[in-house]
């Protein structure tokens, strides 16, 4: 902020909530993005979406040059473009909510896959004594346990050996021995799988013993107070202040997860042994607190796509002190281990079948391929499928508009039946999709002319009018929605979806010409991600999101990375696949091929 306003402390209470301090120097949003408040914020702070809007009960803000300002004509503040003046009462704050990432929470596999890298050993030590003055070390050798101990396990054995004790457990983890506990703790064996996607994180908890899931628990990523993609990301942890704050959310947002996984299964966190992570490279970088920034800079190139297992204290995770931390690997680029695991879940690594993954999210990662051969490029999709960047947008939580019929009328349902508060990503689609049968759009996107929509039913003529200078259709009239405001889909939601559709359409045929496939030749398609559980297939189908083929062919698979670091928890067989994947895969960066851009604007249409 420019201006000579002091850096002075005030406080901020937000109505039915509780009281943060917080500096004059720091905008609103970041003030409460540092209490754990987390607003919407697509552009990252830039004040170009709209979405951070707050109402001000009493006290004075100012702009970004240091003068007091009034709210916008709706009576709110752009939280991200606005510093407090003094002592603050906002309004309630309703944070977004938690899409939903597919249902895992029961998986369990069978008996005969899990083979997990970890395991608990109950024995009999034959402690020293002054005729046989053996060490401890050599004690556990004499036991019969051939594994070496680590130094962690070694601190352990010290304190559990003093006085006698009767039995003893060892944890073996990637055949090391990390730690060792008095009695028989065989019973108390769990680890947890998260997937951390650039929207939500979801985190599963596994009784390996039984080798079945018996807890989930999802958060939305709190980094997207800094942005909802990627890019948006990288350029706010360009600097060390930057990283290390991006770095200490999601591992904060971790912890969160573990400790409410707990709470459901009854356990503490010190019965956690094993931790497996599937997440995009960025968001890998982002919680190692490595720099990403190359990722945005030709060639593109990661610091890492594998890292040896860590230990809980490298990324202050708070389980079990002597657990491991597995990263699963990354491709290349922008594919990242998020990918790895939903091609080793739905096992295309493994099939004979040709095969289409699409994960769609916040960002888009594909993969062709099967047995013989897989090849994996990311697309610029943007946040669009989660609900970001459009007019009314929001994600697939209460009250998101996720089904549209358009006939004489409209008529709308929204997730858990609730008042209409926006529209989610495979709501826009299928809206989308009903106004080009309606003929209330055109193929190119574009909406009637005004001569001709006297011709459409006079319950639709009535929802097309215009806002801010572009026509919109309104699904929703004020009055009957939640926020007392329209809901609609405009001329620009229609072109970031056709933006968006392109994108992946022509990174779907670029991967099928490299693996020399034509469309009739795809066995199964597999949508994976928060989009994929939504979304209409017959929609995708006509408005082109996919290569045209049987709507037989097309599946739904859910949280697909989440499954695959279940999977590789559970198994050190799928766990080796996970790494075979990564380096098998190969990939195409779209960007520089030559067939991108012609593709990309005959794609464009509907």
């Amino acid at each position: 902020m420019s201006g000579d306003l002091e850096q002075n402390i005030v406080k901020i209470k937000v109505k039915g909530g509780g009281e943060i301090v917080a500096f004059t120097h720091q905008t609103l949003h970041s003030a409460l993005a540092a209490a754990g408040i987390i607003l919407e914020s697509v552009c990252g702070g830039a004040g170009t979406c709209g979405k951070c809007k707050v109402r001000i009960i009493s006290g004075r803000v100012a702009d970004l040059n240091g003068k007091p300002t009034a709210p916008e004509e709706d009576g709110q503040y752009l939280a991200c473009q606005v510093y407090p003046l003094e002592d603050l009462v906002l309004d309630t704050i309703k944070t977004h909510g938690v899409s939903a990432k597919g249902e895992i929470g029961g998986m369990a596999m069978k008996k005969s896959e899990i083979n997990p890298p970890v395991k608990k050993i109950c024995f009999k030590p034959e402690y020293p004594d002054l005729l046989n003055n053996y060490s401890l070390e050599e004690m556990i050798k004499k036991s019969g346990l051939a594994f070496p101990p680590s130094i962690s396990a070694l601190k352990d054995l010290a304190v559990v050996s003093l006085p006698n004790p009767g039995e003893l457990t060892a944890t073996v983890i990637f055949d090391e021995i990390t730690c060792i506990e008095n009695g028989n703790t065989s019973a108390r064996l769990f680890g947890v799988a998260f997937d951390i996607g650039s929207t939500t994180v979801a985190g599963m908890l596994l009784d390996i013993n039984k080798g079945k899931v018996i807890a989930a628990a999802a958060e939305t990523n709190p980094q997207t107070a800094f942005g909802a993609d990627v890019v948006s990301r990288i350029k706010a942890a360009s600097t060390g202040e930057g990283l290390e704050k991006l770095s200490s959310l999601i591992r904060e947002c971790l912890n969160t997860l573990i400790s409410d996984l707990c709470g459901q299964a009854g356990i503490t966190a010190a019965d956690i042994y094993l931790v497996t992570i599937a997440g995009n490279s960025t968001m890998e970088h982002l919680l190692m607190g490595i720099s990403p920034s190359y990722l945005c800079q030709s060639p593109y190139a990661p610091v890492f796509n594998y890292i040896p297992p860590l230990s809980p204290e490298n990324l202050k995770l708070n389980i079990n002190p002597g657990a491991k931390v597995v990263l699963l690997p990354n491709i290349a680029s922008f594919v990242g281990a998020d990918t790895v695991a939903a091609i080793t879940a739905e096992d295309q690594d493994l099939t004979d079948k040709m095969t289409l993954l699409l994960d769609l999210g916040t960002n888009g990662e594909l993969a062709i391929g099967n047995q013989d051969k897989i090849v994996v490029c990311s697309t610029a999709a943007g946040p669009a499928f989660e609900g970001a960047e459009l007019a009314c947008g929001m994600r697939a939580g209460e009250g998101a508009i996720d089904n549209v019929i358009i006939t004489d009328d409209v008529h709308v349902t929204t997730v858990k039946n609730a008042k209409p508060r926006g529209i989610c990503g495979s709501g826009v689609i299928k809206a989308i999709a009903e106004l080009i049968k309606a003929g209330v759009i055109d193929s190119s996107g574009r909406f009637l002319k005004s001569s001709k929509v006297a011709e459409l039913p006079p319950l639709l003529r009535e929802r097309i009018q215009e806002k801010d200078g572009q026509k919109v259709f309104i699904l929703t009239f004020a009055g009957e929605s939640a926020t007392g405001g329209d809901v609609f889909v405009s001329q620009g939601d229609i072109r970031q979806i056709q933006l968006v559709k392109s994108s992946i359409r022509t990174g779907a045929e670029i991967l099928m010409e490299n693996i020399g496939v034509a469309v009739h030749e795809v066995q199964q398609v597999l949508i994976a991600g928060a989009f994929g559980n939504y979304i209409d297939l017959d929609s995708a189908l006509a408005i082109g999101l996919i290569p045209q083929t049987e709507l037989s062919v097309v599946h739904p698979v859910g949280n697909a990375a989440g499954a695959g670091a279940v999977k590789a928890l559970l198994s050190k067989r799928h766990l080796d696949r996970c790494y075979a994947v990564a380096k098998k895969a190969g990939f195409i960066e779209l960007a520089n091929h030559p067939k991108f851009r012609d593709k990309f604007m005959k794609n464009l249409s509907f």
